[in-house]
């Protein structure tokens, strides 16, 4: 039921190659996961694949978890392909891959009005990302709004950090994260801004409606046209001597806070 693979050369494992590559997984509107926790949160979530590689020891030591899953998948007519360590690790994003990749067309996430955001401008770094997603999952929040600037949700290191939320919660990736601002200030949406020049988040007054907390570019924070824009500014206070916080560290803080006025 399962093909095979053998070359390094394949025209498939050259297509895996190349998703890598942001621009290409645009142009193909597909990305790839690795590793067997993704692949069972996106089984759980019903997602749709186009295309599975996997080696003969991962489905060895899995066998009882992923078999069943595996050929379903090839009942519907998706590609579940075996292939030795040494091809995977030849396509494979980590130093010790753990034995199965597979390819996804990218979620279409409809368009819906939420009760909490969570807003990135320029957040760069993948691992930030991810771990945002993933707190902002754990904290009850409804989505992520992403600047252009900000790392791709589809990046392997942002699918890794997040460890499944992604699948979990809406993601948007916008042209101008202002523009967006500026919409959900007409529906009436709290915009809660990051800096260092706001007020303690000890000291906020309570929320009692909609919010959105926006989080800015690691070195640069947000952008003075985005602080502009927003209803209130915030600041986690720093007591000992360093000089800031991790914006992955601050944006959990932050959303743990303001959540508490809800629950």
């Amino acid at each position: 039921m399962f093909l095979e693979i053998t070359s390094k050369n394949n025209d498939q494992l050259k297509y895996l190659r190349k998703l890598s590559s942001k621009s290409f997984r645009d142009t193909e509107a597909a990305f790839t996961i690795e590793g067997t926790k993704l692949f069972l949160e996106a089984v759980k979530k019903q997602l749709l694949f186009k295309q599975v590689f996997i080696t003969k020891e991962w489905l060895e030591i899995n066998v009882g978890t992923v078999n069943d899953y595996l050929i379903a998948l090839a009942s519907n007519g998706v590609s579940v392909t075996i292939v030795s360590p040494a091809i995977l690790s030849s396509v494979s994003s980590l130093q010790k891959p753990e034995g199965i990749i597979c390819i996804l067309p990218k979620i279409i996430v409809p368009s819906g009005t939420f009760k909490r955001y969570v807003l990135l401008e320029d957040v760069q770094d993948p691992y930030n990302v991810g771990t945002i997603i993933r707190t902002a999952d754990a904290a009850g929040f409804d989505c992520v709004v992403t600047s252009a600037k900000t790392a791709d949700v589809y990046n392997e290191k942002v699918l890794r950090g997040s460890m499944g939320s992604v699948f979990h919660l809406p993601i948007y990736q916008v042209e101008s994260l202002l523009d967006y601002v500026q919409q959900l200030k007409k529906q009436s949406i709290t915009i809660i801004g990051t800096s260092l020049t706001g007020s303690s988040i000890w000291e906020r007054e309570p929320l009692n409606g909609s919010f959105a907390i926006v989080m800015g570019n690691e070195s640069k924070g947000m952008s003075h046209e985005m602080s502009e824009c927003c209803d209130q500014l915030l600041k986690i206070p720093i007591w000992g001597q360093a000089e800031s916080l991790n914006v992955a560290t601050a944006a959990g803080i932050i959303m743990y806070d303001l959540v508490r006025d809800f629950k």
